[in-house]
């Protein structure tokens, strides 16, 4: 053993010597690890599926009756602007109005919702004597909360449904429907009416004259198209045209010379029914049976007015869930 290593034993034995106890040899503690906090994040919220904007609001209704009109007439080469407006929106499949198939009962009964038997009139010309509708109708109602009504007609007799106090403006420009459309557009465009209704003469006056189905009557039929066609293209370009619901039905049918055999002719009950306006199905069909009452019950759901008590018919504002397409 050389020096060195004997000098290193007699240390270490010395050391051992003077200790009280057990060597303990500390080690030096790691030097501190820096932990990296990291903010912690709010669960990210799951995406909220798109809906589509609503429809714009239906602030406008307009009704135009095309008296004596049967639906089994229209076609592409005869009446082509009622067959874009079914495009444009829904139709009923079948409609039909009340028993009582003359214009004026069958006229009160679309306007009030209510049957010939409580509405009261079931003569059909005009009568000063014999006064007013003896129910509510969609004027009365419109007109009780502050909506303006107008009625622009072509017969005389449907004064009788013009309340006092309840139709703002009633007025009959001309018999044949020509008139009859170009002063409702006007009108339209320029006093804003919230509640317009619109009657055509035309195809009754040559189905009585010369029969229905006749070619006089088929021709009344196409004039009657184009008074459509004026009427519609005028509320087009209003500025209303985006808020405005078109209702286009009739009071009857009819066969020969005549349409009261509502009661035993159903082609004297049938009438047309085509809806267009915000939130209406495109090309849409209706299904079920369409009564004239759903005219009056549709147009107080649209401008969103209360029913008359006791009145009937269904609101028919359709949605894609309630319509077919034709395959």
């Amino acid at each position: 053993m050389s020096r060195r290593h004997i000098g290193l034993v007699a240390s270490i034995a010395c050391l051992l010597a003077l200790s009280p106890g057990p060597i303990r040899i500390r080690r030096a503690a790691p030097p501190p690890v820096a932990v990296l906090q990291t903010a912690e994040r709010a669960p990210t919220p799951p995406a909220t599926p798109s809906v589509p904007a609503p429809p714009p609001a239906i602030r406008h209704v307009i009704i135009i009756s095309e008296d004596g009109l049967r639906p089994d007439v229209l076609s592409e080469d005869l009446t082509p602007r009622h067959m874009e407006l079914m495009e444009e929106g829904t139709k009923a499949r079948v409609a039909e109005t009340i028993p009582e198939s003359d214009t004026l009962p069958s006229h009160a009964s679309m306007l009030s919702g209510f049957g010939a038997e409580e509405h009261g009139l079931w003569w059909n010309s005009y009568k000063s004597d014999r006064g007013y509708i003896h129910v509510p109708t969609v004027f009365s109602v419109a007109h009780a909360h502050a909506l303006k009504t107008a009625m622009i007609v072509g017969k005389p007799k449907l004064r009788h449904i013009a309340v006092p106090k309840t139709v703002d403006h009633f007025e009959r420009p001309s018999y044949l429907c020509g008139g009859v459309a170009r002063r409702a557009g006007t009108y339209f465009a320029s006093d804003k009416p919230d509640l317009l209704f619109v009657h055509f003469s035309d195809p009754d006056e040559y189905g009585h004259s010369h029969g229905w189905m006749s070619p006089e009557y088929l021709r009344a039929v196409h004039n009657s198209d184009r008074c459509l066609a004026t009427l519609l293209d005028a509320i087009d370009k209003s500025e209303l045209a985006s808020s405005t619901l078109v209702i286009v039905t009739a009071d009857h049918g009819g066969h020969g010379h005549r349409h009261s055999g509502g009661r035993r002719a159903a082609i004297d009950r049938e009438i047309p029914w085509i809806i267009r306006g915000p939130g209406i199905p495109r090309g849409g069909i209706i299904p079920e049976t369409i009564h004239t009452m759903d005219t009056a019950a549709t147009t107080l759901a649209a401008l969103r007015l209360p029913r008359t008590p006791n009145m009937g018919g269904f609101a028919r504002l359709a949605r894609e869930t309630d319509v077919e397409r034709d395959p």
